[in-house]
């Protein structure tokens, strides 16, 4: 035999290696063993009808009265977008900017902690606190999740907008609202859209110049009225009474008899109801907030129904019944 013909010292290794495998039991092993992991595999492994992707979301809202558009963004947006991108575990930082606030969403990486990202961004806010421009007001956190999402929707319209506008269906979106609060397992609920019914005072500028009383006079005035706080309690026989100072406006007969200034001792309110005080020609509104928004369709209104398993939200919006 030729030495060519010889095999080498690889194939006669590979060789036996087949030929062990083809000849012995190990290969049914092999299979039956490959078999019974297979079926631990899936037996051990979680499955879910719909899987819960954790990706923790939150809006960081600012208040900052006074602050038009530009310097919202440039004096408190930015610099919070800067510093939430700093916390670890962060994907993305955007917001929205508008007069007097500002609403600034951080998103997390798939997978991270719902509890320790919400932590992380109170605790970065916190921190730094003393960073905070002047014009801020206030702020808040409120996490996003999926329960947010509105799972059925049902629209409030008007055949006759002239006699059932948007504020009208507003008013009946709010009380269905509060007869589906009674379903079981019913959770957060909200009316959006629409006009709500407000009250509103305009002030005579002239009026208020004469009796030496300005628009935040007002505004102070009614705030400070418009106030009710306990004030402690007595004894009174084998009874104990609770004394509350202040009260609220009953409607808009207290409002119009509130003083809002004294000018050289006599009481200025926004109405002469009496004939002996000074008033300053207000005229108070009772009727439909002014629209701030236009949602210009042909429908009345929206009831969203959002629900993680059941019935878990109710969301009811209105919008003016208007094409343009």
């Amino acid at each position: 035999m030729s030495p060519d013909s010889q095999p080498s010292e690889s194939d006669s290794f590979l060789g036996r290696l087949v030929d062990f495998f083809l000849r012995g039991d190990l290969a049914v092993l092999l299979s039956v063993a490959a078999l019974l992991l297979g079926g631990v595999a899936v037996l051990l492994t979680p499955r879910e009808e719909e899987p819960q992707i954790i990706v923790p979301m939150a809006d960081v809202h600012v208040a900052a009265p006074g602050l038009d558009a530009g310097e919202v963004e440039r004096q408190i947006a930015t610099r919070l977008e800067k510093l939430l991108a700093q916390i670890d575990g962060v994907e993305h930082v955007y917001s929205l900017s508008r007069r007097g606030s500002a609403v600034v969403t951080v998103r997390f990486h798939v997978g991270e902690d719902r509890e320790d990202s919400l932590l992380k961004i109170y605790n970065k806010i916190h921190s730094n606190t003393d960073r905070i421009p002047p014009g801020v007001e206030s702020w808040v956190v409120k996490p996003i999740e999926i329960d947010d999402v509105p799972i059925l929707i049902a629209t409030l319209w008007s055949d006759r907008p002239e006699a059932v506008d948007d504020h009208e269906l507003r008013r009946i979106a709010e009380e269905i609202e509060v007869e589906l609060q009674a379903l079981p397992r019913t959770n957060r609920t909200e009316v959006v859209g629409g006009r709500p019914r407000v009250v509103g005072v305009e002030l005579d500028p002239d009026a208020l110049a004469a009796r030496d009383t300005s628009a935040l006079d007002v505004a102070w005035a009614l705030g400070a009225s418009n106030v009710r706080r306990p004030a402690g309690g007595f004894e009174q026989g084998d009874r104990h009474r609770e004394v509350d100072a202040g009260d609220f406006f009953d409607g808009v007969d207290g409002l119009s008899r509130a003083v809002v200034n004294v000018v050289d001792g006599i009481p200025v309110r926004l109405i002469d109801t009496e004939g002996v005080v000074r008033e300053v020609r207000t005229r108070i509104v009772d009727a439909p907030q002014e629209a701030v928004f236009r949602a210009f369709t042909s429908l009345g209104g929206v009831l969203l129904f959002n629900s993680l398993r059941l019935l878990s939200a109710i969301l009811l919006s209105s919008f003016e019944a208007q094409s343009r």
